[in-house]
């Protein structure tokens, strides 16, 4: 009977450590192995088994040493649902990345909803070439800003108004930019820059790469998140700017790991309007 009974709790508190394991990863974004054998005090082991089992029931999914949640937020979404999505934040952080552009050379501009909100920023005129994948990018800056555009070509995928630049191999392993302004579906230092499929996140690591400094724009939604398919570490950014609504925690974190930090200041009033939608 004793015997019994302590195998009931044994199962009770297994059940209740993958429901405190499930709700920090759809929390999140994602969670590794010491993390969560650290702070639940248990074996690595038993955690692996955790999610061994919690991904076997669809509720989350397995990644190298750890888990990455299963949430509509880490599915690419069609452009115009997610355009208008912390729209304040992206505007303050569009406007405290306007200090960061040069008087010339060249920039790239990849595609997405911060950097777009970025682009429709730029003065007028400004002396340097623009290179992007991103449809909206290319048509604002040359027909409303007056600035020289170069498109990468290819297939257009339409839930981003950009191409996949499948027919610029050659000018991904050829051309190189100043600075790239990109965006990214997620930044954290343990799990670095990823984006929701592995080809954007190729695609991503090779703007970065072929730039002698790589800025990316997110807003506080996507710092310290994990979302699917990894670009590389956060070594690769020189700056991330970002909106009042990071975590100290987080926006530390990628300080100490060399990563310049501008934090774009909103007022009180549009956080709350934001998040009331």
């Amino acid at each position: 009977m004793l015997k019994s009974n302590a195998s009931g709790n044994d199962a009770l508190l297994a059940a209740e450590r993958r429901r405190m394991i499930l709700n920090h990863v759809r929390r999140h974004g994602a969670a590794s192995v010491a993390q969560l054998a650290a702070w639940l005090n248990v074996a690595p082991n038993t955690i692996r088994r955790d999610l061994d089992t919690l991904a076997a029931d669809g509720k989350l999914t397995r990644s190298h040493g750890g888990a990455v949640a299963n949430e509509p937020s880490y599915t690419r979404m069609p452009y115009e649902s997610v355009s208008h999505t912390h729209a304040e934040q992206k505007r303050w952080i569009a406007q405290a990345a306007l200090s960061l552009l040069p008087d010339d050379g060249t920039l790239f501009l990849s595609d997405g909803t911060t950097v777009m909100a970025f682009a429709t920023q730029i003065p007028r005129g400004r002396g340097f070439r623009v290179v992007t994948n991103s449809l909206q990018v290319a048509v604002h800056l040359v027909a409303e800003k007056g600035i020289g555009c170069e498109l990468l070509g290819g297939r257009v995928r339409p839930e981003l108004l950009a191409t996949d630049c499948s027919l610029a191999t050659h000018a991904l392993e050829t051309l190189y930019w100043d600075i790239a302004f990109v965006g990214a579906a997620a930044i954290d230092v343990a799990f670095g820059i990823t984006e929701r499929d592995a080809v954007e996140a190729e695609r991503q690591r090779k703007f970065i790469n072929r730039a002698t400094r790589a800025i990316a724009l997110c807003d506080s939604s996507k710092i310290g998140k994990c979302s699917y398919a990894l670009v590389g570490p956060v070594s690769l950014l020189d700056t991330v700017v970002t909106d009042s609504g990071a975590s100290p925690e987080d926006i530390q974190a990628l300080r100490s790991a060399g990563v310049e930090v501008v934090v774009a200041d909103l007022p009180s009033d549009a956080l709350e309007t934001d998040a009331k939608g």
